[in-house]
Parts: structure tokens; sequence; C-alpha cells
């Protein structure tokens, strides 16, 4: 063989393995090509891309818990009890009224007493009796004086005699002042006049008195109670003289 036909062999050779190279390379394009188609069809029967599943989402957090609230407690009902009745509201200082207690009776600091001259009462339980003209007292060492005096009844009765009194009180009474009359009724119905009046008082070292007096009709006399004390005491003199007058009872008249 010449140097000219081997190198016609050895190109022959060479042809035919770049051909089986080239067929090798088609059949291996032909089937990755066979395996793509057959991976996009998949198990669906949805013309298109498979559809994707939408993302899921966290539920919604819950909100924050409020703190328990608790009802308010309602007390257990209970059966409404019947109010206290009323307490008896004193009078005001200058009405002339008086609450009255009924014969025989004393309240707490006073002691009852039955006169000779006709008539029971409450006097302050360390008072003494005296007698002054018409006039009876019954007096405490601290200056506190209760006075009765029992009469006929004069014209006008009642009011005309305090009248009269208060009159004449720049001339019996020295310094006579802050001084008036009324006509009231007593607390056992009977008619009456209530006087009241400040004066200077027996001496300076006691200093001015103030005066509660209640003269009234009934049973055809005229009964005259009254209770005077030093200024500062009108507190003090005021519930003497309605517990005198509340407890006054004739029993000879």
């Amino acid at each position: 063989m010449t140097e000219q036909d081997g190198r016609r062999g050895g190109a022959r050779s060479a042809l035919l393995v770049a051909g089986a190279v080239v067929a090798c390379a088609g059949l291996v394009t032909a089937v990755a090509l066979l395996g793509v188609r057959t991976m996009g069809a998949g198990s669906s029967d949805a013309k298109g891309p498979a559809p994707t599943s939408p993302p899921v989402s966290a539920p919604p957090s819950a909100p924050p818990a409020s703190p328990p609230t608790t009802a308010p407690s309602t007390p257990a009902p209970t059966s409404p009890s019947a109010p206290p009745p009323p307490s008896p509201s004193p009078s005001a200082p200058g009405s002339g009224q008086a609450s009255p207690v009924g014969p025989g009776s004393a309240p707490p600091g006073y002691r009852n007493v039955s006169d000779e001259a006709g008539f029971s009462m409450a006097v302050p339980a360390e008072s003494r009796r005296s007698v002054e003209g018409e006039r009876i007292f019954y007096k405490t060492a601290d200056g506190i004086r209760v006075g009765i005096k029992i009469g006929k009844i004069p014209p006008g009765g009642a009011l005309a005699s305090m009248r009269a009194a208060d009159a004449q009180g720049p001339s019996t009474n020295p310094g006579y002042r802050d001084n008036a009359v009324r006509a009231t009724t007593h607390p056992h119905g009977f008619p009456a006049a209530f006087w009241e009046f400040t004066w200077n008082g027996f001496d300076r070292a006691e200093g001015p008195r103030h005066t509660y007096d209640l003269c009234w009709e009934g049973n055809g006399w005229l009964y005259d109670v009254w209770v005077s004390a030093p200024t500062g005491r009108t507190p003090e003199a005021r519930r003497h003289f309605d517990t005198a007058v509340g407890t006054f009872f004739p029993f000879d008249h």
C-alpha cells in the first residue's frame, strides 16, 4: 500500500467515527426531548402549567384576652324594718310650749314634789324650797330659780296679766330688755301667755339673767310658772322651764 492509499484509508476511518459520534449525539438528544415532554404532562388534566397552591397564611392572632370582669356583688335583700318612731323635738326657745310628763313622774336629774300650796311638779334634784309673799321658789345653789304663783284669773285673763307685768318690767327688773309677750296655749290646751326677758340680775358677780314665764287659765285659777338663770346658761334654763311646765299638776284648786 502506498502512502496515498494509507492517507485515504485514514480519512475514511475518521469520517466513520465522526458519523457514529453524530448519530449517538442525535439519539441522546431525541431521548432527552422525549423525557422532557413526559415530565411536563404530569398527572393533571388541566392545560397549561400545573396550578400552584396559594401560600397558606398563618391564622390571625387572637386579640389579647380581657381580664375577667367580676359582676358587683348584690347584697342579699333584707326585710325592711319599720323606722323608729320620731323623737319628739323640743320646742324652740320662746315658744312657751312644753311636753307634759304626768303626775308623779320626774326625769333624770329631777325630783317630784307635792307642794303644800296644792300642786305637784318635777324640780331640780338639789333645789330647795322657799317662799316670798305669794310666790314659791325652788332654788339651786348655782343660780337656777323655779317660781310658781297661783291666783284668781284677772280681767283679760293670762294674756292681760303678762302684758301688765311686761309694762312694769323696767321698774321691777333693772336693765329690763329683750322682752316679748305673746298669746299661746298650755300643753293641756288651756289659754295661756308666754313672756320672756333679760335683766341685770341680782348682783354684778352673777351678772344678767334671762327669764322664761308661762301663765295659763285652768279650772277657774290663774297658774304662773317661770324659770330664770344667768344668761350664759339659757339652754339649761329652758330645759328646766319645759320640765316644770310639763310636770305641773294642781290638786287643790
